[in-house]
């Protein structure tokens, strides 16, 4: 069980919930500071003075006053007329994280809504009863209006929901399951829809993904430099104290450890025999490697960095008030602001797709040292398992990297910028921070599909070597994962198959704690200590 009260809300917890099967709960100190907030509410909407939402027509309508016995008749027709979403669903994953984030920020107790609508939306989550979101229709300014007010109605009885997949009526579902809608009173209807809770949702998840990514590029980049006989000078703490970025640092460093698994490497690593001797002077022979390699920290690093950042305000807004008006029983007033207004998290958004966007080029720069036997070093072209010319092996496949490489940098363009004003100009600049954060989303799995068609060239490429101590032991570990799922390419056949398969494997929990350690997120831990 999760006990939620607005302020210690994970990216893991919110990782964790939108998988399923954990259950959630309010806080006591939440519900205490939900009632003082709802009572105070309850004072304010029997006095005669114009407070937004509560006794007012809603955007540009916001002159118009709404007498006491229609109240809550304007809190329906806030959901009627803001349930016009359109496109395809949002997954049960990302449904789960949204309605988890929505029901945190309403627990900080600032927003008006009483517990029990609060409970009512986390017993749909608890017992898997996920509404109907449309992924189109939010520009990220006023909150998530219209898919959060598809969430919403089911709060009140209308509308579908979707258990296990299988569609039913809200009522049906709500009642198999013990539940009871609510009769919404006054400011809880803009309670539930005004706030940023499908993009912090989504944000989450891709977060908590893109960290993963960022594991197992350290990974293969360390595979590849034992496959490409690379220098691990690149790994010396002096050059990556000497800039001091602690991302760069840190990365450096968990590929050296990676490397070290690899007993010539650890020799060479924790000997510091680089930079002190004499390297050859042939002709033909590059003293340094391409920056695929050389350059893997510092690309791989400045991700690093930019993560800590957006990890950081992923997290806030996870646990953050945004609807409005606000409402603060200790000091007994009600304050008009605009804490929906989504643009932290489409700048931040906008940030992470172009750090995934830098590590999808790396990864198709790295496959081509492989399949390119002019900078292979010995290996067969195009990593042939058979005899070339009537056998391609890993020409298609680098094709679909290629293509995929493509597709990925299409998203790099801005939402958080393309502001186009509406609702009758009262929402005269808005953050598009959804359609940031879904186009994040819709990048994740194509770089999914680099990391693991990098990791079964790697596999193919050690097989091929006849050099059979090219692997350190977490090459051989990787090795044997992608092994257990599809076999050395011989002579050509199919991959598609076996490229799916790699695709989901690589993203399994299980895999990912049998190769990678947990690591502090924090980056004020990390002391990068002196220059020797």
């Amino acid at each position: 069980m999760i006990e939620i009260d607005g302020h210690k809300l994970s990216i893991k917890d919110t990782w964790n919930v939108s998988k399923g099967g954990i259950k959630v709960g309010l806080a006591k100190n939440a519900v205490k500071k939900m009632n003082a907030s709802r009572a105070l509410v309850d004072t304010l909407t029997a006095e005669t003075r114009a407070i937004y939402g509560i006794n007012t027509g809603f955007g540009p309508l916001s002159a118009d006053r709404v007498r006491t016995n229609d109240i809550e008749k304007h809190q329906i027709n806030l959901l009627h007329h803001l349930s016009c979403g359109q496109g395809a669903l949002y997954s049960p994953e990302e449904t789960r994280a949204s309605m988890l984030a929505r029901a945190n920020a309403l627990a900080r107790g600032f927003s008006g809504i009483r517990p029990e609508v609060v409970n009512l939306l986390l017993g749909e989550i608890n017992n898997d009863i996920l509404p109907e979101i449309p992924s189109e229709g939010s520009v990220g300014a006023s909150g998530d209006l219209v898919p959060l007010a598809h969430m919403a109605r089911t709060l009140i009885g209308l509308g579908h929901v979707r258990i296990n997949g299988k569609r039913h009526t809200t009522k049906s579902a709500l009642k198999k399951a013990g539940l009871t809608p609510v009769v919404l009173k006054s400011k809880e209807g803009l309670a539930l829809v005004n706030g940023t809770a499908i993009m912090t949702g989504i944000a989450a998840l891709s977060v908590y993904e893109s960290s993963q990514i960022l594991d197992w590029m350290e990974l293969l980049t360390s595979c590849l430099i034992q496959l490409m006989y690379g220098e691990p000078e690149i790994l010396c703490e002096q050059i990556h104290k000497a800039r001091g970025h602690r991302g760069q640092f840190v990365v450096a460093m968990r590929i050296a450890e990676h490397l070290k698994t690899h007993p010539k490497y650890k020799i060479e690593i924790e000997d510091h025999k680089w930079g002190s001797h004499a390297k050859p002077v042939e002709a033909g022979i590059e003293i340094q490697d391409p920056y695929s390699l050389r350059c893997a920290p510092q690309i791989i690093g400045a991700f690093q960095d930019a993560l800590w950042h957006i990890e950081e305000i992923v997290r806030q807004e996870l646990n953050a008030t945004t609807d409005n008006p606000l409402i603060f029983p200790g000091s007994n007033s009600v304050i008009h602001g605009g804490n929906f207004y989504g643009q932290h998290i489409s700048m931040v958004c906008d940030y992470l797709k172009n750090g995934l966007i830098k590590n999808a080029i790396l990864i198709d720069r790295q496959i081509d040292r492989m399949v390119n036997w002019r900078y292979s070093l010995g290996l067969p072209r195009l990593l042939t398992g058979g005899a070339p010319g009537i056998n391609t092996g890993f020409g298609g496949v680098q094709l679909l990297a290629t293509s995929l490489a493509c597709e990925c940098r299409m998203h790099a363009m801005p939402a958080s910028i393309q502001s186009i004003p509406t609702n009758a100009n009262n929402q005269d600049v808005v953050s598009m921070g959804t359609i940031s954060a879904k186009s994040t989303r819709s990048l994740l799995p194509l770089v999914w599909k680099l990391v693991g068609i990098e990791a079964m060239m790697l596999a193919q490429s050690a097989d091929l070597r006849k050099d059979k101590n090219v692997m350190g032991e977490r090459y051989k570990k990787l090795h044997g994962i992608i092994r257990s799922v599809t076999r050395k390419l011989e002579n050509d056949r199919p991959l598609f198959e076996d490229i799916d398969a790699v695709v989901s494997l690589i993203q399994k929990p299980e895999v990912h704690k049998q190769l990678f350690k947990e690591r502090p997120t924090n980056p004020l831990h990390i002391e990068l200590g002196p220059i020797d």
